[in-house]
């Protein structure tokens, strides 16, 4: 029977492979982390204590899906492969179908330990059922575009909401400053999943958070030189189902503020947010 010293002497115990592409998952963020980040933390957690025994690679895409950032971890030990992902649960991507992703834990340090096969933890054990577990991420994101932040006094403000399904778009005037959360029943609480925005009807445009996977800050200059903020919303299948754009303030003095938030928000999230 090979012992793992022995096999350490043709390949180690464990490979993991970082997707650092750079049109995918290398320049999207989960968590105030990008893929550079993932794969430096790994790094660390290997450290000499298992630099023979576990492997850290990069490669550019490898499942087609655009979620990032997202690594494989191979146990080489038993062939068993699994799935880190900045969604948790399943989903489909191009070249697998349908695969099942554990999300990204806070300490890259438990993957090594849930890998190597002394202490190797059953990869079922590893996944969570269905819901983003950082809603309260979506929240704060909303939270800081509606009420300003790092000394800037206003909101993103005036707004077009764009809701999207497979057969239809429709778009709403609508404004952020009257942000609010819901519980399922639409009584107003603060850790509610469910955001609603009143439109300028007074009617009221809800969102699930818990639907949401992806969002995307997207600053670019028009061709005709004026600027544009939009924000992008995305579910598990990489469809955009929900998009805001900025209008241009009533009140002039106001489109500066607004950019500067805007450029703010990208910095604090970064362009591309996971959930």
């Amino acid at each position: 029977m090979n012992t793992p010293a022995a096999r350490t002497a043709a390949r180690p115990d464990v490979n993991i492979v970082v997707c650092t592409d750079e049109y995918g998952c290398g320049r999207w963020y989960h968590r105030g982390r990008n893929a550079d980040a993932i794969l430096n933390e790994l790094g660390d957690a290997v450290g000499p204590d298992h630099a023979q025994r576990v492997q850290v690679t990069t490669a550019g895409c490898i499942l087609g899906c655009t979620y990032g950032p997202r690594f494989d971890v191979v146990r080489r030990w038993s062939g068993e492969k699994a799935l880190y992902g900045s969604i948790c649960g399943e989903a489909t991507v191009t070249r697998r179908g349908r695969v099942n992703f554990a999300p990204i834990p806070g300490d890259l340090a438990q993957v090594i330990a849930d890998h190597l096969p002394e202490s190797a933890a059953q990869l079922n054990s590893l996944h969570t059922e269905g819901q983003p577990t950082d809603v309260d991420a979506i929240r704060s994101v909303l939270r800081d575009s509606s009420a300003g932040m790092d000394g800037i006094p206003i909101g993103l403000g005036e707004a077009v909401v764009m809701v999207h399904n497979a057969a239809a778009t429709v778009s709403i005037p609508a404004t952020l400053d009257d942000l609010q959360f819901v519980d399922g029943s639409g009584n107003p609480a603060a850790g509610g999943g469910i955001a609603v925005l009143t439109t300028d009807g007074d009617g009221r445009v809800a969102l699930q958070l818990s639907r949401v996977r992806r969002l995307e800050f997207i600053h670019r200059t028009l061709g005709n030189g004026m600027p544009s903020y939009a924000i992008w919303m995305g579910d598990d299948q990489l469809e955009t189902v929900y998009r805001i754009y900025l209008r241009r303030s009533e009140n002039a003095a106001n489109n500066p503020l607004r950019h500067d938030l805007f450029l703010a928000l990208m910095d604090k999230y970064g362009s591309t947010v996971t959930f």
